[in-house]
C-alpha cells in the first residue's frame, strides 16, 4: 500500500486544537515529543503553560481532559465564559487592583463551586452539609443581577467601591442585593469595602471548606489574550489571575481533596507583561510549561519535532503506514528538495516553527492535489498563495493583543507596498514619507518597524564577510535579537510573501 495512499486519504489534524479534540482517535493522534503533559500533570508547582499562539496549548488542554481520571471533575473554561461579563458591568467603575482581584478570584470560585456541586448533587441539597451551605450562597450571589447592584450602587454614589476618597451612599432600597453585601443606607465607602472582602473571604473559606477526600477538580482556564479588549486593563487582569492562580494551587495542601488550576497563555502576551510585574519572571521559572517546537534545522528531517508529529499523525490515521519507519515514511511523504530547499527547512521558512503552520500548509497541499501520493515540490509551490492568506489572516489575529487592528493593517500595509522582499531602511523610510496620508495610524516609523519585527512579519538579514552564508534573525527564535536593528537589511517573512504577490 506504501506509495499509492493518496494526499485525501491521510489525516494530519487541524489547525484548532479544541476542533481536533473531538476526533474519535484523538488520544492516539495526540503527539507530544517532549513529555509536557507528565511535566504539567506531575507537578503540583506547574500551574502555567505558556507557547506561541498555534503551538498546541488548547490541544494540550483537550488531551488533559480527555486522559482525566474518572472521579475527577475537569472543565476547560473561555474567554466566552470568564467571569469579566461582570466586569463588563462595571466599566464606568474605576478597575483597581482590589477590584480586580476579588473579581478574579470570584470567576475562579465560581468555577470551582459548579464542578462541586455538580458532582454532589443529593448533599448539596441538605443545608446542613458544607455542600449545602455552598449550593444556598452561590443561590443567593451567583447571578448578574448581583454584579449589577454594584453598578446600580456606583452610579447612584457617583463613587466606586474600591476608591480611596470616601462618600456616603444616600439611596439604595432595602430589598437590593447590596444589602447582602454589606450595604445599608448612610454607610461610608471604606464600609463597604471592607463588606466585598468578607463576602469574597467567605466564598473562598465555604468552597475550600467544601472539598470532601475524594473530591478532585481541575479547572483549565483558556485564550486569556480575549478577556478584555482594552490592552490595560486586559493585562492588569491576566497578571492578577496568574496571581491568583499561584495562590489557589498552593491552597491545595491545606483542603481536604485535590485542586489544580492550569492556566494557558501567549508567550508574546507573558513578555509584555513581565515588564509590569517583577514577580512573573519569577512564576515563569519555576510554574510554567513551556511549549517550543522551532529547534534548529536537523540532520535527520524526519527527527525534528513538527516533522515527528506530522509522520505520527499519517500513521495512526493511515493503516498502510502504521509499521513503516519514520525515515522511510519521510522520505515517500517528501521525496524532493523544493527551491534548492529540504523540506524541513522549506517548511520552516514559511511559518513560525508552530504546529498550525505546517498542518494549515500541508492541508492546503492536500486540497489542491488530493490524488497525488506525495507533497511534492509542485504540489508545495501551488499551495503557496492558499497558505499566504490565512497566514496574514493569523499574523493580524494574534498582534491584536497588542495594537489596533487598524495600527496593524497599516504596518503590514506600508510593508506589501516595499514591492520587493528584502529592503534598507531608506527604501521604506522613502514610501512611508511620501504616503504618510494612507497610514495615519503610524506616528512613528521605527515604532511600526520594530513591531512589524516583534510580530514576526519582517526580520534582519546580514553577512559577517563578503560571500559568506546570510544569517537572518527572526523574533520568534530563542536566539533572536530582542530588538529590531534598523541599520541593517529587512527581509520579508516567506509566509506573507505571495500575499504580498512577491
Amino acid at each position: 500500500m506504501a506509495g499509492t495512499v493518496k494526499l485525501k486519504d491521510i489525516y494530519l489534524g487541524v489547525p484548532d486544537g479544541a476542533t481536533e479534540a473531538q476526533n474519535e482517535k484523538f488520544q492516539e493522534l495526540f503527539y507530544d515529543p517532549n513529555n509536557k503533559y507528565d511535566e504539567l500533570m506531575k507537578s503540583n508547582e506547574k500551574f502555567l503553560v505558556v507557547g506561541s499562539k498555534g503551538t498546541g496549548k488548547t490541544y494540550l488542554a483537550n488531551y488533559i481532559i480527555a486522559k482525566s481520571p474518572r472521579n475527577r471533575m475537569s472543565e476547560i473554561v473561555d474567554a466566552n465564559n470568564f467571569s469579566l461579563y461582570k466586569l463588563s458591568n462595571l466599566y464606568d467603575m474605576e478597575l483597581s487592583n482590589d477590584l480586580i482581584r476579588a473579581l478574579c478570584k470570584w470567576f475562579l470560585l465560581d468555577n470551582i463551586s459548579q464542578l462541586l456541586l455538580k458532582r454532589h448533587i443529593l448533599k448539596s441539597r441538605f443545608p446542613f452539609f458544607k455542600l449545602g451551605k455552598l449550593r444556598k450562597f452561590v443561590d443567593q450571589y451567583d447571578n448578574i443581577s448581583f454584579f449589577k447592584d454594584i453598578k446600580k450602587i456606583d452610579t447612584d454614589s457617583k463613587e466606586s467601591g474600591f476608591v480611596k476618597e470616601k462618600r456616603a451612599v444616600t439611596d439604595i432600597k432595602s430589598n437590593s442585593s447590596a444589602l447582602n453585601f454589606g450595604f445599608a443606607k448612610g454607610m461610608s465607602i471604606e464600609a463597604e469595602r471592607k463588606q466585598f472582602y468578607e463576602l469574597i473571604n467567605s466564598y473562598e473559606k465555604l468552597v475550600l471548606q467544601s472539598f470532601s477526600k475524594s473530591d478532585d477538580v481541575l479547572l483549565i482556564i483558556d485564550d486569556l489574550d480575549e478577556v478584555e479588549k482594552d490592552r490595560k486593563k486586559a493585562g492588569d487582569i491576566i497578571i492578577t489571575l496568574i496571581n491568583v492562580v499561584k495562590e489557589y494551587n498552593l491552597k491545595n495542601k491545606k483542603i481536604k481533596g485535590k485542586l489544580k488550576i492550569i492556566l494557558l497563555l501567549r508567550s508574546d502576551i507573558l513578555s509584555e507583561l513581565q515588564a509590569k510585574n517583577a514577580n512573573l519572571s519569577k512564576i515563569k521559572t519555576s510554574c510554567s510549561v513551556e511549549l517550543y517546537w522551532l529547534f534548529d534545522s536537523m540532520s535527520e528531517q524526519y527527527n525534528h519535532p513538527l516533522i515527528s508529529m506530522v509522520l505520527h499523525k499519517v500513521k495512526a490515521s493511515c493503516p498502510g503506514y502504521r509499521d513503516m519507519d519514520n525515515k522511510k515514511l519521510f522520505n515517500e511523504l517528501f521525496p524532493e528538495n523544493i527551491d534548492n530547499k529540504r523540506p524541513l527547512d522549506y517548511l520552516l521558512d514559511y511559518g513560525f516553527g508552530r504546529p498550525r503552520d505546517i498542518i494549515l500548509y500541508l492541508n492546503h497541499t492536500k486540497r489542491e492535489f488530493p490524488e497525488d501520493t506525495c507533497f511534492s515540490a509542485v504540489a508545495l509551490k501551488e499551495a503557496r498563495k492558499l497558505y499566504s492568506s490565512d497566514f496574514y489572516d493569523e499574523m493580524l489575529n494574534q498582534a491584536a493583543f497588542h495594537q489596533s487592528p487598524e495600527y496593524v493593517k497599516q504596518c503590514l500595509g506600508l510593508l506589501a507596498s516595499v514591492k520587493k522582499s528584502s529592503f534598507y531602511y531608506a527604501k521604506i523610510q522613502d514610501i512611508y514619507t511620501k504616503n504618510k496620508d494612507k497610514y495615519p495610524e503610524i506616528l512613528n516609523l521605527d515604532d511600526a518597524l520594530t513591531f512589524l519585527y516583534k510580530i514576526g512579519a519582517i526580520g534582519n538579514v546580514w553577512r559577517i564577510d563578503k560571500g559568506s552564508k546570510a544569517h537572518t534573525c527572526w523574533s520568534y527564535k530563542k536566539d533572536a535579537m530582542d530588538e529590531v536593528d534598523l541599520s541593517k537589511k529587512f527581509t520579508i517573512h516567506y509566509g506573507l510573501r505571495k500575499k504580498f504577490s512577491l
